[in-house]
């Protein structure tokens, strides 16, 4: 199965958000919350999601099952996830979860040890970190591996090697 995981995308507007939804070919998708700003309850059916610290719907957190893969998801503000992944890595242990999904960090985040795989897709709308382009994951069920995309392009991205900056003269000159 193929799983989309999102989060952490702000403004962009109900319809665009749609169309990038139907343009995906996943199994499932999966919002890591603070969705939009105007998200209301059931506004998008077709999508697992949870509360971020500016929405005011949608549960709090979930735990699904896909694949028969345990998958805890959460916002992650009431875990601490700024300072660390180590209250997620207690519940994960204590619920027995294989696949962690998190946002509001902003910060594209990848992380396995023997038991769980912790999966920040970074932000649709607002990217922090060192990869300044706005991303989301696709993490296949069967290989457990997460590829990162960059929402822009839809290109495969890397977003934990820092882009390499092209001086004002390559890009004028340089073809």
């Amino acid at each position: 199965m193929q799983v989309c995981i999102l989060s952490d995308s702000h403004m962009i507007p109900k319809s665009q958000l749609e169309s990038f939804f139907q343009q995906l070919n996943v199994d499932y998708i999966i919002h890591c919350g603070d969705i939009y700003m105007t998200y209301q309850e059931n506004d998008l059916p077709q999508i697992i999601h949870v509360r971020g610290n500016n929405d005011r719907y949608s549960p709090l957190e979930q735990i699904i099952e896909i694949d028969q893969l345990r998958f805890f998801i959460t916002h992650g503000h009431h875990y601490q996830v700024d300072q660390s992944i180590h209250l997620l890595q207690d519940y994960a242990a204590i619920h027995q979860i294989d696949v962690v999904c998190f946002g509001h960090t902003h910060i594209p985040y990848l992380y396995q040890d023997e038991h769980t795989t912790y999966i920040n897709p970074g932000s649709l709308a607002f990217p922090r970190g060192l990869y300044r382009y706005p991303t989301y994951c696709i993490f296949d069920s069967q290989s457990k591996q997460v590829t990162y995309y960059n929402y822009k392009t839809r290109e495969v991205c890397n977003p934990f090697k820092k882009p390499e900056k092209k001086s004002l003269f390559h890009s004028l000159f340089k073809k």
